[in-house]
């Protein structure tokens, strides 16, 4: 896809006078949008004046969800591809403009932050699993690199708000349960005294699963204190997990259209599963300085326990145990420098995390032969600064500079025939960014923006596939985006509008090998590229009444790409769909709402060579429910379905599977009902 300026510039206009003409025949009719403030960028501003494209959820306006996975509430977000619902032993895999579409479970590429405090672990790699999605009441999605200001994410960033312990004492029950054996309990409690205030979550859920080995448990605890005091704010926030997932696998074409719900034979004979126990604490200080001054300090320890077992025999079964750590601070100065306001944001990261890693062969299910142990380490550092000038009261420019050096290391333990396969890799970068944005009236602003960044493997994709140690050939990936864009924001519509380039260096592919299914290694791409368009709008069109769309055109592909397997310069990456639309229409009046909405998506290939794809699909979905007010407590029936006309989907793919087993499919017509009941 070439993008015409002359074509960007046409749409942009088109957009902004319809858009406007729409505000105005609403605005006198329609409840008001609050303008959005947003602090992903590393300080609060306002969103139509960020030249980035940002894009904010609130969980409060999407009610009736099941909370089963986040991916609910991105499918909101152009240029975010989420799969990975149901497999609750791989986990939700969402991706931001391509980045984190190569693994087959966790997130990769994006950095995600709960209440101010990393989720990401220091090597890059994120799981989902122990967040409370009951808690959650708004994201922010920064969209393109996020290098200078987060360090090792190529992809953009995920700032996760959970909510606050509540002023006066209160608790909160929410009971619900679906077809495919899902079940979940969820307590909540919470209140504050004086300037102290805490809050106590219990979550629960069981999941059998659309497919023949797929149930799952997973049961969590989360603990929030909060401590107010006129120089600052101290929070602190406690999780723990106790998860466990069986994985029915991925299935070959034929296999599915014998019987979708089957699992991976081999993964019935191996019993493939997984657990992980963790718990995890952060400390994080927001401090108020002298005159607008403010700054951050933060902290962060945990613990994490994991197990799987996978479809194959040798080394067929790992474990690790693993300590992880970070702090950080940042500092927000405002000043005048050469006769213009400037806010300079100085801030430091430093992080670490240990894994003690153990593989043995599964013998259908039960532990054999120790092959391999090993230590590794990841120990991540970076400095940045960011410049915030306001050139004038429509002209403002962002500046940004980042070093990062990630020592990633392994100490093996597991000597044969004297061979020794420990070894260090130090690798580092310098990213920079600069944005501009122009306020045309007072509602609408363009912008630009040119940002570099880069991103590590992380430690499990560093494996060998000959064994133990480091794959010494694999580089970080390097990419150079480019951006445009445009923001209208009125009291009844809220809409935007961004074209991008990327350009990448040493991209990162995953890839299975026959003996061993189900684990991935990775390989460099030499160069790709990657164009899009991306278009959100929000609109408050009566009361009652409201819509919302995200929709995003990309053309992903290889410009030299190379490997034993045969030259795939030229073809398409896998992994994302060239088009996604996510359309809803909302009503809600005098607590009772009722939401029907749809995400579509076109073909998304399998594998480098494009020979295996997933149909497109149009899947619809339904919301409804009501809040009752009696006297001090409120109650909340709700009701949901999913895949409303019975579609057949694939719910995930796994790219480039050496057996061909790359699809997951997903389940047809699921109800589910809860209640919500607060004290």
């Amino acid at each position: 896809m070439r993008l015409s300026f002359c074509a960007i510039a046409a749409a942009i206009g088109l957009l902004a006078d319809s858009a406007a003409v729409a505000a105005a025949e609403s605005a006198d009719t329609a409840v008001e949008l609050a303008p959005l403030l947003i602090t992903s960028p590393r300080s609060t501003t306002r969103w139509l004046s960020t030249p980035a494209a940002v894009t904010v959820i609130d969980a409060g306006a999407v009610p009736g969800e099941q909370n089963l996975a986040l991916d609910a509430l991105l499918a909101r977000v152009p240029g975010v591809f989420s799969l990975n619902r149901y497999n609750l032993a791989q986990g939700l895999r969402p991706a931001i403009r391509g980045f984190g579409a190569r693994g087959n479970f966790g997130v990769r590429g994006i950095r995600v932050l709960v209440d101010g405090v990393p989720l990401t672990m220091p090597d890059g790699q994120t799981e989902l699993d122990g967040l409370d999605l009951g808690l959650v009441e708004r994201m922010e999605v920064l969209r393109g690199p996020a290098s200078v200001l987060y360090g090792n994410a190529a992809g953009g960033v995920l700032a996760i708000e959970t909510r606050e312990p509540p002023t006066l004492p209160s608790m909160q029950l929410d009971l619900s349960a679906a077809g495919l054996g899902y079940q979940r309990t969820r307590g909540e409690i919470g209140g504050s005294d004086g300037n102290l205030g805490g809050l106590l979550a219990f979550n629960s859920t069981v999941l059998d699963g659309y497919r023949q080995h797929g149930r799952a448990q997973t049961n969590s605890l989360t603990g929030k204190l909060r401590w107010y005091a006129p120089t600052g704010r101290f929070r602190l926030n406690f999780n723990a997990i106790d998860n466990r997932a069986e994985d029915p696998g991925g299935l070959t074409a034929a296999e599915v259209k014998a019987d979708r719900r089957q699992a991976a034979p081999n993964n019935l004979r191996f019993d493939a599963d997984e657990y992980i126990r963790q718990q995890r604490l952060g400390l994080v200080w927001d401090g108020y300085a002298a005159g607008a001054d403010e700054y951050q300090l933060r902290s962060y320890l945990g613990h994490r326990e994991f197990g799987n077992r996978l479809g194959f025999a040798t080394s067929g079964q790992t474990t690790f145990e693993r300590y992880f750590s970070g702090v950080g601070g940042q500092y927000s100065h405002h000043r005048q420098l050469i006769g213009l306001p400037h806010r300079i944001t100085t801030g430091f990261d430093l992080e670490a995390q240990r894994d003690d890693r153990r593989r043995y062969d599964n013998l259908f299910g039960e532990r054999g032969q120790s092959r391999q142990q090993q230590d590794e380490s990841a120990l991540s550092q970076g400095l940045f600064i960011e410049d915030q000038i306001d050139l004038s009261e429509q002209w403002r420019a962002t500046l940004g500079l980042r070093y990062d050096q990630v020592r990633l290391a392994v100490d093996d333990f597991y000597l044969v025939d004297n061979r020794d396969d420990s070894g260090s890799r130090s690798l580092e970068d310098w990213n920079y960014s600069a944005g501009l944005s122009y306020r045309v009236t007072p509602q609408q602003s363009l912008y630009a923006r040119l940002a570099s960044s880069f991103e590590t493997p992380t430690i499990s994709e560093l494996g060998n596939p000959q064994g133990g140690g480091f794959n010494s050939a694999l580089q970080p990936a390097r990419a150079l985006s480019r951006e445009l864009g445009i923001k209208g924001e009125w009291p009844a519509l809220r809409y935007a509008l961004s074209v991008y380039r990327i350009e990448l260096e040493d991209e990162l592919v995953g890839f299975s090998l026959p003996t061993q299914p189900g684990r991935n290694f990775y390989r460099n791409a030499g160069q790709s590229r990657r164009d899009g368009l991306e278009l959100s709008l929000d609109w408050q069109f009566a009361d009652a009444w409201r819509w919302s769309a995200a929709y995003a055109y990309n053309r992903y592909h290889f410009e030299d790409y190379q490997t034993t397997a045969g030259d795939f310069s030229g073809k398409r990456i896998p992994g994302t769909p060239r088009q996604t639309l996510f359309s809803e229409l909302a009503y809600e009046h005098q607590g009772a709402y009722v939401r029907l909405g749809v995400t579509a998506q076109a073909q998304v290939y399998a594998n480098d060579a494009n020979s295996q794809s997933a149909p497109g699909n149009a899947v619809f979905n339904l919301r409804l429910g009501k809040r009752f007010q009696l006297g001090e407590q409120s109650l909340e029936p709700y009701l949901g379905v999913d895949n409303l006309l019975g579609r057949d989907y694939f719910d995930n793919l796994r790219i480039n599977d050496g057996n061909a087993r790359y699809f997951e499919p997903g389940p047809g017509r699921t109800l589910y009902a809860g209640l919500r009941v607060l004290f």
